[in-house]
């Protein structure tokens, strides 16, 4: 019980500061929604399979503000803060590091979340998106999963950068390159060159997961083993990684 109202009170104090700074949270949120009205204007009737292509990239949209939550702005927040010294203090407070942790990647969750709410509802209220009843589960699954493999890979990359200045160019450069590959904002052939590459990594699981989760036209389990797979185990590995070479201290030199 101690422990849950030592991670809930962290927590706690970290969703005040977060939206606290409003235009912070505003961007995180502002982006998806953006993508989202840009794509569903230039898309406008086109189909897809047999459907809106709305309710394909839709999906993309959810996942893209999933990943920017968990990996983007976590993997930056950290690298910023180990070399303003802010986790080295922490480490000489009473608050356990693992709370620290837990409720940091808890807070970044509880955001993608909201942008998963957020994008899906703006898509059912305003771009005919067809969210089919059974999918409630397997999309809160899946969502979780992939919130908790990135988190994980935004832990894992603070690992690689040298400082706050290199932290934007480094993680969008791993990060933008396989959103495009992986068909985030447009159908892409699984029989293509990239779609086999991009395969290999998390992005375009996640992002096919989330589609089968909401395809109208899928009455079975959306939760395809080889897609839930490839999650865990970039997550497991990911996890382990971070937590065998993660440093609580800058890097700069005095």
């Amino acid at each position: 019980m101690k422990n849950l109202r030592i991670l809930a009170n962290e927590l706690w104090y970290q969703q005040l500061a977060y939206w606290r700074n409003p235009m912070g949270a505003f961007f995180t949120f502002f982006m998806p929604v953006m993508f989202l009205v840009i794509f569903a204007s230039l898309y406008g009737g086109s189909r897809y399979d047999g459907m809106k292509l709305d309710q394909y990239f839709i999906p993309g949209i959810m996942t893209f503000g999933v990943i920017s939550a968990c990996y983007t702005s976590l993997s930056i927040t950290l690298t910023n803060q180990r070399e303003q010294g802010i986790l080295k203090r922490f480490r000489g407070t009473p608050l356990p590091p693992w709370a620290y942790m837990l409720a940091t990647v808890a807070s970044c969750v509880i955001r993608a979340l909201l942008l998963v709410v957020l994008t899906l509802g703006a898509g059912v209220a305003f771009y005919g998106l067809i969210f089919p009843s059974h999918a409630v589960g397997a999309l809160l699954v899946i969502v979780v999963l992939g919130a908790a493999t990135f988190c994980a890979l935004g832990v894992a990359v603070t690992v690689i950068i040298p400082n706050s200045d290199a932290a934007p160019a480094i993680v969008n450069g791993i990060y933008l390159p396989l959103m495009f590959i992986s068909g985030t904002f447009f159908p892409l052939s699984s029989s293509s060159v990239l779609a086999k590459i991009a395969s290999w990594f998390p992005i375009r699981p996640f992002i096919l997961a989330s589609f089968n989760a909401l395809d109208p036209l899928v009455h079975t389990s959306a939760l395809h083993p080889a897609w839930i797979l490839n999650l865990a185990i970039w997550c497991v590995a990911a996890f382990v990684f971070a937590v065998r070479r993660f440093s609580w201290l800058p890097r700069r030199r005095a």
